[in-house]
């Protein structure tokens, strides 16, 4: 959902088109302020969604895998695991390297959020 529908999630998006290759790979291009982000989405059904950013001259890229595990039985945990890439100015920034973090964790807790609310509203 997060992938297919991504004005559901990212805050300040504007247009976005999202492409098919095949039954488990999506390219996207998304609009955000200042800059236009493109990735690829591959979907491992029931298991996992992998996101790899397009590094570009403003965007270093890095990726997020979205991981669906199940310790035990009618008990679901998503797991998020990001491989973040910095500009080569910004790379020994600690402050700017928490403020990602913050972001990133405030992003996932709302995902799990909107997810249980249109889970809850079907």
């Amino acid at each position: 959902m997060r992938a297919k529908a991504p004005h559901h999630f990212v805050i300040g998006l504007g247009e976005y088109e999202l492409e098919w290759q095949g039954d488990t790979r999506l390219k996207r291009s998304l609009e955000l302020p200042g800059i236009v982000v493109d990735d690829v989405v591959t979907f491992e059904e029931n298991r996992s969604v992998h996101y790899e950013i397009t590094p570009t001259a403003l965007m270093p890229g890095g990726s997020l895998t979205m991981t669906i595990e199940e310790p035990e039985p009618d008990s679901l945990f998503v797991r998020f695991s990001y491989c973040a890439r910095y500009l080569d100015e910004l790379s020994d920034e600690l402050p700017y390297d928490l403020f990602v973090q913050q972001a990133y964790i405030a992003a996932d807790i709302d995902t799990i959020r909107i997810i249980r609310n249109r889970i809850k509203s079907h």
